[in-house]
């Protein structure tokens, strides 16, 4: 995989898998995940992963005071993406290991809830340069996801697309491709993910550049992600400026500068209003 598509590609996980029983705070003796989550997601549209990652590690003290599991496996699963935005690679593969070791001991494998977080860590493995040994996570979490997902379901969306990944980063460009198409099927029948698709569009260009810069595909799928960005009902929030920012490399490497600029403006736009 070439060093200008440094694409962390996903669909938009529900996070209230990982919301505890009775979790309205923590009178209930519970973290409230989906509060913890939200002020992530706050964190992240301000550009400031850092202050995410200090704020997710204060609260993952919290849950192991509390002894709250279901908590702290929430909180790990958000750390998980976390430490890639990060670069921080010890704290990113020693979550691997904890997050997946949490799955078993809380009896939750097999679920979707499940299916994610070995998602999610397969993907912090591929990140920091382990992408052989995370095949084995993608399979596992495929194995979670076909049990009780529906094909169409957006979140294999997500499975494909960072399993392409990893077939890229081990050179396996066939299977690649054929995990990106597959991911680009789902994606492009459901219009709330218009920038996933982009993103899978940006990936598939970068896949053939990487053979043949002169491909005709590559001008083909950047143009079909731009004109996803340019969508009027695409709401231009701190999501629509992380993915932009993904794209931008990509857009500039193949000689779209004017279309890489205009990205890069908008999100800076968007932090700065942030």
């Amino acid at each position: 995989m070439s060093e200008y598509n440094g694409i962390d590609p996903s669909c938009p996980f529900d996070a209230s898998e990982f919301v505890s029983k009775g979790a309205a705070g923590t009178a209930s003796g519970r973290v409230d995940v989906r509060k913890v989550l939200a002020e992530a997601d706050e964190l992240y549209s301000r550009n400031d992963p850092l202050g995410a990652a200090r704020m997710l590690e204060k609260e993952l003290e919290t849950a192991d005071k509390l002894a709250d599991r279901e908590g702290k496996l929430g909180i790990l699963n958000e750390l998980l993406g976390c430490y890639r935005k990060t670069g921080n690679a010890d704290a990113g593969l020693r979550t691997v290991n904890e997050s997946t070791r949490l799955v078993s001991e809380l009896g939750m494998e097999g679920t979707v809830t499940a299916g994610t977080v070995f998602l999610n860590a397969a993907t912090t493995m591929r990140e920091f340069g382990k992408a052989e040994e995370a095949v084995r996570l993608y399979d596992t979490a495929a194995r979670a996801y076909s049990g009780n997902l529906d094909p169409g379901d957006y979140r294999f969306a997500g499975l494909y697309n960072n399993y392409a990944a990893c077939m890229e980063a081990c050179g396996d460009l066939i299977s690649a491709e054929d995990y990106y198409k597959r991911a680009l099927a789902i994606v492009s029948r459901l219009r709330e993910c218009a920038l996933e698709e982009a993103v899978t569009c940006v990936n598939l260009a970068c896949l053939y550049g990487d053979a043949d810069s002169e491909d005709v595909r590559v001008e083909e799928y950047l143009m079909r992600a731009k004109k996803l960005f340019d969508r009027d009902d695409v709401p231009r929030d701190g999501y629509y400026a992380f993915n932009a920012m993904k794209c931008v490399d990509a857009f500039s490497h193949f000689g779209f500068f004017r279309d890489a600029k205009e990205l890069r403006l908008r999100a800076e736009e968007i932090y700065g209003l942030l």
